[in-house]
C-alpha cells in the first residue's frame, strides 16, 4: 500500500503474513541451500598453511674426548677454522648458492650454535689452598630452520646444510689433529717425551682417522604458519542456518512487494478501492456470497438506470461462463440482464463501446489475473464509454 498523504510505501504486514502462508517453504529451502553450500566446500575451507616451518636440532659429538685415554688434553685440540667461523661459512652466500643449485631450490635456511657450558670445579689441596678448574659441560648443539611451502622442501635443504656442516666439522677437527702430531714429532725429534709421547703419537694418528664430523638428530618439529580451517564447526552451520533463513525471508518480502497477482480480496482492495469491489465469489458459485454479488450488481443498475449489465473478463484465465449462470439464476425476478464477453483484450472496436442502458462489470480471477492487467482494462472500458460499476474477484 501507499501512503497518498506522504507517498512513502506503507508495509501491509497482512500481505506479508498471506506471503509466508504461501512462500514459508522459500525460508527452508534458502536454510538448506546455506548449510548445502557450506558442507560442499568444506574442501575449500580446509586450506592448506601459508608456509611450513621445520627445525632439527643436532647433537654434535666431541670426537676428540677418546684422546683422554692415551693422557692428551681433549681442550689442546683446536679446530680450525673454529666452530664459530664454521657457521659463518654456512651462513655466507657461496655456500647458499652451491647448496641450492645442488639441491635445485632456493631454500634459505637459518643455523645455530648454542654457547659451550661450562662448570667451575673447586679442589683443596691442603694447607689453605684450593683449586678452580672449568670444565665443559655437555656438548653444543646445532639448531636448522627453514620456511617454505612443502616440508618436504625444508628437509632437502636442511640434509644439504647438515652434510656441509658435518664435512666442515670433520677437516677442522682433523686439522686440530694435524698440528697436535706436528707438535709432538717436534718434541720426538729433539728427544724428549720417550715412550709416551710415542704413544700420544699414536693415540692422535689412529683417533684422526676415526673423525667424521658426524652430528646425531636429537629432534624435530614443524609449525603451520597461516590461517587453517580443517572442518567447519556446528557453529559456523548454525550461522549458515540463519543467515539462510534471513535470505529467505528477504526474498518473501520481495516477492510480496513486487507481486502483482490478484490473490486475495484485500489484494483487490488496495489495488482499486473497497467501494469498487462488488463481490467475492467461492470456488461452487454457491451461497450467500452469490447472492451479495447479485444484489450488488442489481443496486448499480438500478441506480444507473441499465437494463444490461455486461461482464467482461480482464484475462483469459477467467471462467466467465459458470460465473454468469450462478448469476443469471440469483438475479431472477429482477429487471437486469446478463451479457458475457470475452477477454477484454479480444473485444474489437465494436465490442468494447457500450451499448445504451448498460453497466461493465469486469471478473478477475483469483491467484492468476494481475493488478496492472485490472487497471489497464478499467482505463480501456472506460475509455469505450463504458460504465465500470465495479470489479468481481472469482476463486
Amino acid at each position: 500500500m501507499r501512503n497518498e498523504q506522504s507517498g512513502v510505501p506503507e508495509i501491509d504486514l497482512l500481505a506479508i503474513r498471506d506471503a509466508l502462508k504461501l512462500r514459508w517453504w522459500i525460508v527452508p529451502v534458502m536454510m538448506l541451500v546455506s548449510v548445502g553450500f557450506l558442507f560442499a566446500n568444506e574442501s575449500n575451507l580446509a586450506t592448506e598453511p601459508g608456509y611450513i616451518v621445520v627445525s632439527h636440532a643436532y647433537e654434535a659429538r666431541d670426537e676428540a674426548a677418546v684422546l683422554t685415554v692415551a693422557g692428551i688434553d681433549p681442550g689442546s685440540i683446536i679446530p680450525y677454522p673454529s666452530f664459530d667461523n664454521q657457521l659463518t661459512i654456512l651462513k655466507s652466500n657461496e655456500t647458499k648458492q652451491r647448496i641450492s643449485g645442488a639441491i635445485g631450490s632456493d631454500i634459505g635456511v637459518s643455523v645455530s650454535r648454542t654457547e659451550q657450558k661450562f662448570s667451575l670445579v673447586d679442589t683443596v689441596e691442603g694447607e689453605g689452598r684450593t683449586r678452580f678448574t672449568f670444565l665443559s659441560v655437555g656438548v653444543p648443539t646445532y639448531g636448522f630452520s627453514c620456511a617454505a611451502p612443502l616440508a618436504k622442501t625444508c628437509n632437502t635443504a636442511i640434509d644439504a646444510y647438515v652434510a656441509e656442516l658435518s664435512h666442515l666439522r670433520q677437516a677442522s677437527v682433523q686439522e686440530g689433529f694435524t698440528r697436535a702430531e706436528q707438535l709432538l714429532s717436534k718434541l720426538t725429534s729433539g728427544g724428549q717425551g720417550g715412550d709416551q709421547i710415542a704413544t700420544q703419537q699414536q693415540a692422535l694418528a689412529y683417533a684422526k682417522t676415526m673423525v667424521t664430523g658426524e652430528i646425531t638428530l636429537i629432534s624435530t618439529t614443524s609449525e603451520e604458519i597461516g590461517p587453517t580451517i580443517t572442518t567447519v564447526k556446528s557453529s559456523t552451520y548454525i550461522f549458515g542456518m540463519g543467515v539462510g533463513a534471513l535470505i529467505g525471508l528477504l526474498i518473501i518480502l520481495q516477492l510480496t512487494i513486487t507481486d502483482r497477482k490478484i490473490r486475495t480480496a484485500r489484494k483487490l482492495k488496495s489495488a482499486i478501492g473497497e467501494e469498487r469491489v462488488l463481490g467475492v465469489l467461492n470456488k461452487d458459485q454457491q451461497g450467500s456470497h452469490i447472492q451479495h454479488t447479485a444484489a450488488a450488481i442489481a443496486f448499480a443498475a438500478a441506480a444507473n438506470n441499465a437494463t444490461v449489465v455486461r461482464l467482461i473478463p480482464i484475462d483469459e484465465t477467467v471462467l466467465i461462463g459458470p460465473i454468469a449462470t450462478a448469476l443469471s439464476q440469483a438475479l431472477h425476478g429482477h429487471s437486469v440482464s446478463l451479457m458475457t464477453t470475452p477477454a477484454i483484450d479480444h473485444l474489437g472496436a465494436t465490442d468494447l463501446l457500450a451499448p445504451q442502458s448498460s453497466l461493465a462489470v469486469l471478473v478477475v480471477q483469483a491467484r492468476t489475473s494481475r493488478t496492472d492487467v485490472l487497471e489497464r482494462a478499467i482505463v480501456v472500458a472506460e475509455h469505450a464509454g463504458n460504465n465500470v460499476a465495479g470489479v468481481i474477484l472469482n476463486h
